[in-house]
């Protein structure tokens, strides 16, 4: 499992994301983050999707059993599908973002901004949400180009990452899905920094054709995926909201039948 995160992390690098180490998000409590009433949320508007996979086989242990011949055979594939990993990715990633485009249903990125800002303005904050193009750099300096700050409005970047991965060519396609995201005040001071994810087993599609020909179960499974990671994101940021207070026996006390 961890390769598998690693790998699915990787896809950031082919979808304009750093693979550098971020530095760690400064101390922040969550009262800080609490003051903030108005917040323009910004997400990258267009959806990118991954479909990548480890290259080589998970019966490569195993091919001793098969003889010197079936030894040569196997290295020869392991070898060659790692070597042609990154451009198989690339043509992948596009015939397969351009089939769920075409397929008219909602963007996914824009349905997880929507989710989190509809949880912002429950929370009593004031919500811009502001589509623009991907969000690029580390997480410790993640920006959006050509993007302006609206004065009055502190901001949260969020950056999108939705893709189907294997850990190699004979492994199941499963939904993986990692939310990053940067509030900063008016000012652009950083005041938090955090990165969610979720790997989810289902739906799982044995053969890349299998994920092309079920575009709409596929996107739903990354659907899910998203919208489980907006309480988490939330929260992360504010802390649980405040329960109102229980009121108190005297407060309670119903009229008309206190002692005579």
């Amino acid at each position: 499992m961890k390769t598998l995160v690693s790998l699915l992390f990787s896809a950031a690098l082919l979808a304009g994301c750093a693979t550098s180490t971020p530095e760690p998000a400064p101390e922040v409590g969550h009262d800080a983050t609490r003051s903030i009433t108005r917040i323009e949320l910004v997400y990258n508007e267009q959806d990118q999707l991954s479909v990548m996979d480890g290259g080589g086989s998970a019966i490569m242990g195993w091919a001793g059993v098969f003889g010197p011949v079936g030894t040569l055979v196997a290295l020869g594939v392991e070898v060659g599908t790692r070597v042609t990993m990154a451009s198989r990715i690339e043509r992948r990633s596009k015939e397969f973002t351009a089939a769920v485009k075409n397929s008219g249903a909602m963007p996914l990125n824009r349905q997880f901004a929507e989710q989190l800002a509809a949880r912002l303005r429950a929370g009593g904050r004031e919500v811009k949400l502001t589509p623009a193009a991907r969000v690029d750099g580390e997480l410790a300096r993640m920006q959006a180009p050509g993007f302006e700050p609206t004065p009055g409005y502190s901001t949260l970047l969020v950056r999108v990452t939705t893709t189907y991965g294997a850990p190699d060519m004979t492994s199941s396609f499963k939904p993986f899905v990692a939310i990053e995201q940067s509030l900063q005040d008016e000012q652009q001071a950083v005041l938090h920094q955090t990165t969610h994810t979720s790997d989810l087993e289902e739906p799982a599609y044995l053969a890349y054709d299998g994920l092309l020909q079920h575009t709409a179960q596929a996107q739903e499974g990354l659907r899910q995926g998203l919208a489980g990671i907006v309480q988490p994101a939330y929260a992360g940021m504010f802390g649980e909201d405040e329960r109102p207070r229980l009121a108190g026996p005297e407060s309670t006390r119903t009229a008309g039948l206190g002692p005579k």
